[in-house]
């Protein structure tokens, strides 16, 4: 018997649905974009005020929250192609429940925004915007697309420093330099999780960048935007007027060491990265841009909460990708066993 249509759902029990709910969420992604916040509210002095804290982690991570179920809503159809295990595609979360949980929370950015002001209001309205503007219309258009997608980054720690308040005593030119930092390291990533996707992306009608281009390009864009990703971190940490950037620069360190470990393997194997190589490489960069944000949070509370946060969040996400993402990207637990399947394109589906 086939799977219900991307459209329409099942008779699912509770814990299978509170399952579809969990993998809708990629818990291994959760946790960056809350420090990518925090990072920016504590850059610009919030440090000693908690609840602004709270407000700069809790909002871009309901953001984070909607943007998945959203994502997961206008996909639908091109996950019945590529990844029909999936929540929507097979069942057992229907598209009406994934648009209300990702307005819900949509919902619960604005109310926390209005808390803060205008400033937090705007920065949250254009968080939202380029969620649906991803989703709905750029991820089919090449590099725009990850253009679009890496902005939410840049958002996020724009939307900590507008909680804070005031704005931060290291001035525009360090909040400039590090916002660039998560934009092209959102871009980067994004563009790498296009590099498993092309088969169900083409037969979609997706153009993303390696659809259009081809593998090698795509791979060569990704490394050119992660070593800009590097330069701009250094700037951005030699321009910040406060923390400890020795702490920063060593932390630089580690994240460059794992942009190596991710990145190394999609060069190596260019001309036709397989599905399980892009995987593997975008994995390694979730814990990488967990440390990342780690290092903006440093300059503002510290080295002793920087790792306070960063090793257990890593640790939690590691253990969540090994437990979980091999099944919803690739409808497997072991991505060794995955093997290359006919894709019908989406014009010839009925």
């Amino acid at each position: 018997m086939s799977a219900p249509p991307a459209g329409q759902g099942r008779d699912v029990g509770f814990g299978a649905a509170v399952r579809a709910h969990v993998e809708t969420w990629r818990p291994y992604t959760l946790w960056y974009v809350g420090l990518v916040g925090l990072g920016g509210a504590v850059l610009a002095g919030a440090a000693g005020h908690p609840w602004r804290l709270l407000a700069a982690w809790a909002a871009p991570t309901a953001g984070w929250l909607g943007g998945h179920y959203l994502g997961d809503y206008f996909d639908r159809h091109l996950d019945a192609i590529g990844k029909p295990h999936r929540p929507i595609p097979s069942g057992r979360l229907s598209p009406r429940v994934a648009r209300a949980c990702g307005v819900l929370c949509m919902l619960v950015v604005a109310a926390i925004a209005v808390l803060g002001g205008w400033p937090t209001l705007l920065a949250a309205a254009l968080g939202v915007f380029g969620i649906v503007a991803y989703s709905r219309w750029a991820k089919a258009r090449g590099i725009a697309g990850n253009l679009v997608r890496g902005a939410l980054g840049a958002i996020a720690l724009v939307y900590g420093v507008c909680v804070a308040g005031t704005w931060p005593s290291s001035g525009i030119a360090a909040v400039v330099a590090l916002a660039a930092v998560f934009w092209l390291h959102d871009t980067t990533s994004n563009l790498v999780g296009t590099l498993r996707d092309v088969d169900g992306d083409r037969a979609g009608g997706y153009d993303t960048l390696p659809v259009r281009r081809g593998m090698p390009f795509a791979v060569w864009t990704v490394l050119a935007l992660y070593l800009a990703v590097l330069g701009a971190a250094v700037a951005g940490g030699l321009l910040a007027e406060v923390g400890d950037r020795t702490a920063y620069l060593v932390t630089l360190a580690v994240v460059a060491a794992l942009g190596v470990l991710a990145l190394a393997p999609l060069v190596r194997r260019r001309a036709d990265v397989p599905v399980v190589v892009a995987l593997r490489s975008h994995e390694v960069l979730v814990v990488e841009r967990l440390v990342l944000a780690s290092a903006v949070v440093g300059l503002g509370l510290g080295v002793g909460w920087q790792l306070g946060l960063v090793l257990p969040l890593a640790a939690l996400t590691w253990w969540t990708q090994s437990a979980m993402r091999g099944r919803h990207e690739l409808g497997t637990s072991r991505p060794s066993e995955v093997r290359p399947r006919r894709l019908i394109p989406l014009e010839d589906k009925t």
